[in-house]
């Protein structure tokens, strides 16, 4: 399984969704975990970094969209591990049900092909347990050191993670997509929420930028976000 070490206790699965494990003091915590069917590639994954599934102890959901949570249930019974989630998206991930209203595309032709083609994608997935909420400002217990940050717009509950090491590492949930250059995610629930919520990240100070759709930008993220949230994304945009 194709994984690569970003640093010495963070790897990254590429794919459609990115996944990112992260060595905590309590094992391991897998962020996000992409469309159904990917379970068994996070565990060769897992084994590819000399690890076993027991090592998987956390499972942090960013927010309920199908790409994210797809496979979070099946992780969650062939481990054992405790579901992080927003309580806003809560509900729905231990639903199954993972679109909350019909998104809006973003500006462009390629986000408004692309809205229209996801909007037929899975709508449903296996219901996963949600064992502990996370809020805005809250540290994880298993890693003091990464706070979440509550960042709606392109979902309620959507958490970004800031984690202070190795200069800082942002793993900014759908709040943008390094798709040739930062680019905001293809639909939202609320166009100026998300530019405010990406703003607010801007604000933030990380060296490396880790996006769930692209590859992950290891230096210099927060200057080239807040180049990019100021001299491209208006705060007039609409879907």
């Amino acid at each position: 399984m194709a994984v690569t070490r970003l640093a010495d206790d963070l790897w990254l699965m590429p794919g459609l969704v990115n996944v990112y494990i992260i060595a905590t003091q309590d094992g391991l915590a897998v962020l996000d975990t992409g469309f159904p069917g990917r379970c068994d590639k996070i565990l060769g994954a897992v084994h590819a970094i000399g690890k076993t599934p027991a090592d998987v102890r956390h499972i942090l959901l960013s927010h309920c969209h199908p790409d994210h949570i797809g496979s979070a249930a099946a992780l969650q019974a062939a481990t054992g591990a405790t579901v992080w989630a927003h309580p806003l998206d809560a509900p729905m991930i231990e639903a199954g049900t993972t679109m909350r209203q019909p998104m809006c595309p973003s500006p462009g032709l390629r986000n408004a092909i692309l809205a229209r083609l996801l909007r037929n994608r899975v709508t449903r997935v296996e219901p996963t347990k949600v064992d502990r909420f996370l809020h805005d400002g809250e540290s994880v217990p298993f890693a003091p050191d990464m706070t979440a940050i509550h960042i709606p717009g392109h979902c309620s509950g959507q958490l970004a993670f800031l984690w202070q090491r190795h200069g800082g590492v942002l793993f900014a949930a759908d709040a943008c997509a390094n798709r040739r250059g930062l680019k905001l995610p293809v639909g939202v629930e609320d166009p100026d929420l998300t530019l405010a919520s990406l703003a607010r990240l801007a604000a933030l100070e990380f060296d490396k930028l880790c996006v769930m759709h692209g590859k992950p930008i290891m230096r210099g993220g927060s200057d080239l976000l807040r180049r990019t949230v100021f001299d491209t994304f208006k705060p007039s945009a609409k879907g």
